[in-house]
């Protein structure tokens, strides 16, 4: 039983994971990310603008900080977000052509 259970597990490619993750990834979760980094980035110029056009109000500069803090965050998450999904896609891609070649050989997807 065992076996068979190790045998069936073997036989499953690359090919096939390429097939199940590559879609996911391409149709939900990148444009997912990518609105998320342009809700970071608004984020981040309304906190410049909220200290920009209020330069002498101290309550419009703090909250124009915590905005710009906020969005900082927001885009290192997305960051990081986009380098994992990165890793993801290449590891996939590695194992669905049975080599492994160098990252800068290879586009983002």
């Amino acid at each position: 039983m065992i076996s068979l259970a190790t045998q069936a597990y073997a036989t499953v490619s690359g090919q096939a994971i390429g097939s199940v993750v590559n879609p996911i990834i391409t149709n939900i979760v990148m444009p997912i990310v990518e609105v998320m980094f342009g809700v970071a980035v608004i984020v981040f110029v309304f906190g410049v603008l909220q200290m920009v056009m209020n330069p002498t109000s101290e309550d419009a500069r703090k909250r124009g900080k915590m905005s710009i803090l906020g969005g900082l965050v927001g885009l290192l998450i997305m960051l990081s977000a986009w380098g994992i999904i990165y890793i993801i896609s290449n590891t996939e891609k590695g194992i669905s052509s049975g080599s492994s070649s160098s990252a800068s050989s290879q586009s983002l997807f």
